[in-house]
């Protein structure tokens, strides 16, 4: 703790020092799962108006976990979500096993707004790094508890089947019907884009499908539409909001090894980029801070047209790769994120940054 304490006085003098330091009311996070820098590139290639061009800050991040070189997304997530390292498998708890606050949770207890976007389960890894705790990332159950738990105001994805019993078409074997108990604390259940869109709900949670959403080439709506959605709600609490917004499914491009899939889920993902960056640009209180919890599949590309037409992508492997992964930071503090970081670094400035925003404000 004292280490803590002094390490957040001697970050806060060092803003000073460098002259009237700026901290973010709002921050977004955003997460391509498995997103490399040939993931980045991808995009940057095929499209000559790309957001991940208007970054002002850029650099990388050291995605490996406390016990292996080639992380997975739930210690990936974590070192993301929390500032800590941790050991593949595990979500929201240290090396140990101790449960530790995340940037959802520390923005709760200051009285922001929280919410999360993604286009996978929401208790799928990188999510459940936001709110879940345990040393077991396959806890799906467990997790689906701890997020109706966590006061998040705002979550939008898929993995019905986690909050429900059988009985009404879900996998929970405990037969508790936990959107039950979300209705009963205030929320709102959306089951399909078209309630989402209808509704007004300043708390709810939509829950797309019974599993993770349809590929982005596949659905009528897109995560941009959904992160304008979530903003919309998000932005009206004047103390500010945190959000984490995946793009889920470009990991599996290259699980899989298909190129298609990478491009379209990445196009996808870079839309909802382009709608975080105007939402700052327009606000000026904004960070946001884009980068992925790993690389996946060794992907590189080989050939194609110069305009990127008929690009030819390889890949190396159908898992994880130890590669770096890229940083895109814009807003207020943004030029803390440029260089070379370990993935818990990132994490920790970010909770750094929400602490010296709430002790600016405090008067203190």
């Amino acid at each position: 703790m004292k280490k803590t304490i002094f390490s957040f006085v001697l970050f806060i003098s060092s803003l000073i020092l460098a002259g009237t330091p700026k901290f973010p009311k709002n921050i977004i996070i955003m997460i391509g799962d498995g997103m490399g820098v040939s993931q980045v590139s991808v995009s940057v290639l095929t499209n000559p108006n790309s957001s991940f061009k208007r970054f002002p800050v850029t650099g990388f991040s050291i995605t490996c976990s406390a016990d292996k070189l080639k992380t997975d997304s739930a210690a990936g997530g974590t070192a993301l979500a929390c500032g800590e390292s941790t050991n593949n498998g595990s979500l929201g708890v240290d090396k140990s096993g101790k449960p530790i606050q995340s940037i959802l949770d520390l923005a709760k207890q200051k009285k922001l707004s929280t919410g999360i976007v993604v286009t996978s389960e929401i208790i799928n890894a990188t999510p459940a790094a936001f709110l879940g705790h345990t040393t077991n990332r396959h806890e799906s159950e467990l997790l689906a508890q701890q997020f109706t738990e966590s006061e998040t105001d705002i979550v939008i994805g898929g993995g019905k089947k986690y909050f429900v019993p059988d009985s009404l078409g879900g996998k929970r074997i405990d037969n508790q019907n936990l959107l039950a108990k979300l209705v009963r604390s205030g929320y709102e259940i959306i089951s399909s884009y078209e309630e989402l869109v209808k509704s007004n709900a300043q708390k709810y949670y939509a829950l797309l499908e019974p599993s993770d959403l349809k590929a982005a080439n596949q659905r009528s709506y897109s995560l941009s539409e959904l992160t304008q959605k979530a903003l919309a709600g998000l932005s009206k609490n004047e103390n500010g909001f945190v959000m984490m917004i995946e793009g889920s499914q470009i990991d599996h491009g290259g699980h899989e090894n298909l190129p298609d899939v990478l491009i379209s889920e990445m196009n996808d993902f870079e839309k909802a980029v382009k709608t975080a960056l105007e939402f700052a640009e327009a606000d000026k209180n904004t960070l946001v801070l884009v980068t992925a919890d790993h690389e996946t599949g060794g992907a590189a590309i080989t050939g194609g047209n110069l305009d990127g037409g008929n690009m030819k992508i390889d890949f190396a492997s159908k898992s994880h790769t130890a590669a770096m992964v890229g940083v895109f930071a814009f807003g207020p503090s943004c030029e803390m994120f440029s260089g070379v970081n370990e993935n818990y670094k990132i994490g920790r400035k970010l909770l750094m940054l929400l602490n010296a925003q709430h002790f600016s404000n405090s008067g203190e």
